[in-house]
């Protein structure tokens, strides 16, 4: 007989109604059952991830700046262009700024933008 390893752990055993396979999980190497699949119920689960502070709502200078841009309607190519940034650089930054917003798309993020950093430029106008 030859021995299997840990990942590949694999038993087929034929019963009245079908076929029960046991594997190995590849992520912690606990037995499951499944027909397929490497991973089993519980390693599919994303993991959760404990943040020890609250992100912060308070949005930097460039971020404000991509803020207006996608409140002017303009395409991630078109910002990148602009501020002289890579496309995946813009998408870096909405990522950051959808999640300190709480926001959950462009449009959310525009909406936000129109009320919030308008309002900021009108009282920094008036201001001088």
């Amino acid at each position: 007989m030859q021995s299997a390893s840990k990942e590949s752990f694999e038993l087929k055993t034929l019963g009245g109604c079908g076929i029960a396979v046991v594997k190995t999980c590849y992520r912690c190497g606990s037995l499951f059952s499944a027909s397929k699949g490497r991973v089993c119920s519980v390693c599919r689960k994303p993991r959760v991830t404990g943040r020890t502070s609250p992100v912060s709502r308070h949005l930097s200078f460039r971020e404000k700046q991509i803020a207006n841009l996608v409140s002017q309607a303009k395409l991630n190519k078109e910002i990148a262009s602009e501020l002289h940034l890579t496309e995946g650089t813009i998408k870096e930054y909405l990522n950051r700024i959808f999640r300190k917003l709480e926001v959950k798309n462009r449009t959310q993020l525009a909406i936000w933008a129109v009320r919030n950093l308008e309002s900021a430029a009108l009282t920094c106008t008036n201001a001088f």
